[in-house]
């Protein structure tokens, strides 16, 4: 479930998209510096977005490096870090550990990574034992809905949310404002990754929620107006947060971004289709 809440870049300027861009290595960075290099791996741009968000809403003091990728050596690179950094890091390892739990669980993969991502894991559930288990109490419920093949979409929905409602409500004075624009963002990942993973599912013969509505003749039409309402819900909640700096980038993200891989996965889908008649 990662790579959902990304930017539309040819809707950027060329400095919104390095101000982007060094907040992306700034994250990078922290990560790299908490848990080594080749963790770096699991950073995401749901995350970025998450950093720039808790970075507009507060205007933290910031510091700005040039200096070169510890990933790609030969490319340097502006890293922008700030206090967020390390909450924000240690959330992205939540999500991957979660998802690896996800790919044992169903396919028996990602083994290895979930060994790595173990102790990481423990280390933030002793830090935030509240948050964790809120989110492993959603999580466990979504896994005995799938194991009950539960084809209720509002609740298998509503209960990712909560899972990116506690992730993304880290701050003391916005946290009810936050926790609702995670929650609907939740909600838009969860059905977005069902809608992306559907031919999949049937032909592996897993679970999806989506498999009874596939051959219905407006399933792409009623997936895309279930999608626009939980961003619909989740940019107004954003709107309702005191932001100034970097508005223009966090819309980018809510009113154009989300909608790359939708526009991706269905235009395949179309050709396909055609392809087949």
């Amino acid at each position: 479930m990662f790579g959902y809440i990304q930017y539309n870049k040819e809707a950027l300027s060329e400095e919104e998209y390095a101000i982007y861009r060094s907040y992306y290595c700034g994250l990078c960075k922290s990560i790299k510096q908490l848990y080594g290099i080749k963790m770096t791996r699991i950073l995401s741009n749901d995350l970025t977005f998450i950093q720039i968000l808790l970075s507009a809403l507060n205007e933290p003091d910031e510091v700005i490096h040039e200096e070169k990728c510890a990933v790609h050596y030969m490319r340097k690179i502006t890293s922008r870090t700030n206090c967020y950094d390390d909450y924000v890091a240690k959330m992205n390892v939540v999500l991957a550990y979660f998802k690896a739990v996800d790919d044992v669980r169903d396919e028996g993969r990602n083994k290895g990574m979930l060994k790595t991502l173990k102790q990481p894991f423990l280390n933030i559930k002793e830090e935030y034992p509240h948050k964790i288990a809120s989110i492993e109490k959603a999580l466990d419920a979504i896994h005995q809905l799938e194991d009950e093949k539960c084809e209720n979409l509002d609740l298998l929905c509503n209960t990712f949310g909560q899972v990116m409602g506690e992730i993304v409500s880290f701050d003391a004075i916005f946290g009810e404002e936050l926790y609702q624009l995670g929650y609907h963002l939740g909600k838009f990942i969860y059905l977005m990754d069902a809608y992306d993973d559907i031919e999949e599912d049937i032909k592996k013969a897993t679970f999806n929620p989506l498999k009874e509505r596939y051959h219905d003749a407006h399933f792409d039409d009623d997936m895309k107006m279930m999608l626009e309402v939980f961003m619909g819900d989740a940019s107004l909640a954003f709107e309702r947060l005191p932001i100034i700096m970097h508005g223009q980038i966090l819309r980018n993200i809510l009113y154009s971004g989300v909608w790359a891989k939708y526009n991706q996965v269905r235009e395949k889908r179309g050709e396909k289709k055609n392809e087949s008649l």
